[in-house]
């Protein structure tokens, strides 16, 4: 190619770039024109606002002063409050979606004589589910394992119960912090967490009970909990003896022995569930006995069954990442609403 026939070809190109360039700008200018000659949409500005915002959804369990649930509320019956400002409600039902129920049974102690009672009560509980509820099985004691993996399949869940064996020590930190991060955080949909335990940690070395309380903050599951120490007052002897389990998910640490958690001994393992249950919307059913199981875990199954879902978009646009208290309140008198304590902002 000549040089005159290259020059008139780069000349040629550059007179395209700047055509193309011209036309482009004059297409952003006709936008902008358009958009400021429109008639403002109060409606419209304020979806707007909302983009990329995310929608704050509570589950709440509404209840008269002696327990019994309500489940004919209307959404004008609430008023959400954050950090003392009242909040426009965006999104009202009573939720009747499946749930994913990830149980975590505590096995540690003595129990070669109760196990098969303590597994029949909670095959009774996950029976006592939605059919459509999903279940993912967990059972700690001196290891965390994952019994059986989420399935609405009945007869796994069973199989899985009936895989957790008696142990020695008790990782109750570790175990919530496993369903925490491992089981439920990859749920997106609705979810809670079950815990049948004495409260007592003995031996966690991988998470405290202050790590678990704040990714009970974070975390989007309800918690419940039954509390049981058995008719002896306590829920199990603790022997000395190990009794091999299957393979855990947290190895075992055998560095320092039952006794010696991270945390410490808890002083008051009731008041750790107390408070795993208040941050999430949860809560803690006291069984002082055997015959207290049936009646903890079937009143856990009806309220999984009977939350109402509100939503709404904070009026704090501030994405500075501090935790946030949410507050609901029923209009009628002689009702209490329970959800959890708040969220954490974007950052």
């Amino acid at each position: 190619m000549s040089d005159s026939i290259l020059m008139a070809s780069v000349r040629m190109a550059n007179t395209r770039k700047v055509k193309c360039f011209s036309s482009f700008l004059l297409a952003i200018l006709l936008v902008l024109n358009l958009r400021a000659a429109a008639p403002r949409n109060p409606q419209q500005n304020s979806q707007t606002i909302r983009v990329g915002v995310e929608m704050v959804s509570l589950p709440v369990v509404v209840s008269t002063r002696d327990g019994q649930r309500v489940i004919d509320l209307k959404q004008d019956d609430f008023q959400i409050v954050e950090d003392g400002v009242v909040q426009e409600i965006a999104g009202f039902g009573l939720t009747d979606e499946p749930i994913n129920v990830a149980l975590a049974i505590d096995t540690s102690g003595s129990v070669e004589d109760q196990l098969a009672r303590m597994q029949n009560e909670a095959i009774r509980f996950v029976n006592l589910l939605h059919p459509d509820d999903s279940v993912a099985i967990m059972s700690f004691a001196e290891d965390v394992q994952l019994l059986d993996d989420w399935t609405i399949d009945r007869n796994r869940n069973e199989r899985g119960i009936k895989q957790s064996r008696p142990g020695t020590c008790t990782k109750l930190y570790e175990a919530v912090w496993l369903a925490f991060e491992e089981v439920l955080k990859p749920i997106e949909e609705k979810k809670a967490l079950v815990l049948f335990t004495d409260g007592d940690d003995t031996a966690s070395h991988k998470a405290t009970r202050e790590e678990t309380l704040e990714l009970a903050k974070e975390n989007k599951a309800a918690v419940y909990s039954v509390f049981f120490r058995g008719d002896q007052g306590g829920m199990f002897s603790r022997p000395t003896s190990r009794i091999p389990t299957t393979p855990p998910i947290i190895p075992q640490n055998t560095g320092s022995g039952c006794g010696v958690s991270m945390g410490g001994f808890p002083v008051n393992g009731h008041g750790y569930l107390t408070d795993l249950a208040d941050y999430t919307g949860g809560r803690v059913f006291d069984a002082r006995g055997w015959a207290d199981l049936g009646p903890a875990f079937e009143q856990i199954a009806k309220e999984l069954s009977s939350q109402y879902s509100i939503g709404y978009y904070s009026t704090n646009k501030k994405h500075d990442g501090k935790f946030r208290k949410v507050t609901v309140i029923v209009k009628k008198s002689g009702l209490t609403a329970r959800t959890k304590k708040g969220y954490y902002a974007p950052k």
